[in-house]
């Protein structure tokens, strides 16, 4: 069965659901004593960001990612600039803008804007005093990719709600997400296929300016021809703060557990917040 929907009813639908969501959690944070600290994080519960993943905390923060991909076919490279506003501790939207070079080993080098993505984040601090904190949100992904040079896609859109979870105990964060890509818009004649994403992430604070990591990552194919395959990945990295605990540098590796083409990509993260 095909899924179309128009992209203005898309981006009206967001619009309608942001306002609506936005003015709850507000109302909810004008009830709370919020402070800032000196880290640019609202007081309490709070996650740090993994290298691969999203931290589940909404933040107001600028990101910027290098990522290299390495296959036998070729490489891959991706820059990818990222915002994140929150209205309150409870509520951020997050916009992604990616830049991809492809660089085959049997032809030219080609580079075109991917596709960007914009996100709704929320977190419930129902169960703060017990060190859990959980989250939800609705992603899309936007149809500003160019098909004819193999990056991204200029019709289809990406639909994506998901579910989080977090668990903090002194030291060690223990985080995970589950997410749900549905492809709308798709071009005539092409299958729909949706997917189910997994994210685990176990991070340490050793020092208040280094933190240790590892990462799970999964995908499973729900429907379509590969439905019921999957892959997964692990990625140990490494965060530091070299100037304060505003800025953090990071640099994780991602490696294949399961077969697939890709062999191993390499991330260097920059995170600044306000």
């Amino acid at each position: 069965m095909r899924i179309s929907l128009a992209p203005h009813r898309v981006l009206a639908a967001l619009l309608c659901f942001t306002l609506a969501t936005a003015g709850a959690t507000t109302l909810s944070a004008q009830r709370m004593d919020i402070h800032e600290d000196g880290s640019g994080h609202y007081h309490g519960l709070h996650f740090s960001h993994p290298l691969f993943s999203e931290s589940i905390t909404p933040d107001t923060k600028v990101r910027f990612n290098a990522e290299g991909e390495f296959e036998d076919e070729g490489d891959g490279y991706e820059l990818e600039a990222e915002g994140e506003y929150a209205f309150n501790r409870s509520f951020s939207i997050e916009i992604g803008i990616p830049y991809v070079t492809l660089d085959p080993n049997d032809g030219a080098s080609t580079s075109a804007l991917g596709n960007i993505e914009l996100a709704l984040k929320f977190a419930n601090f129902v169960f703060e005093d017990a060190g859990i904190l959980l989250g939800y949100g609705f992603a899309v992904g936007l149809p500003t990719g160019s098909p004819d040079k193999g990056i991204g896609s200029d019709t289809e859109w990406e639909l994506e709600p998901f579910l989080n979870a977090g668990i903090k105990r002194g030291p060690l964060e223990l985080v995970g997400w589950a997410r749900f890509g549905i492809p709308v818009n798709l071009p005539e004649g092409e299958e729909v296929e949706n997917d189910f994403h997994y994210d685990f992430s176990a991070l340490v604070h050793a020092k208040s300016w280094l933190q240790v990591l590892v990462e799970l990552r999964g995908k499973l194919a729900l429907n379509g021809e590969e439905a019921g395959t999957g892959r997964v990945r692990l990625a140990p990295g490494i965060k530091v703060a070299p100037f304060g605990p505003r800025l953090f540098l990071g640099l994780g590796v991602s490696l294949p557990l399961s077969e697939e083409e890709l062999d191993a990509r390499v991330r260097i993260a920059g995170f600044y917040h306000f």
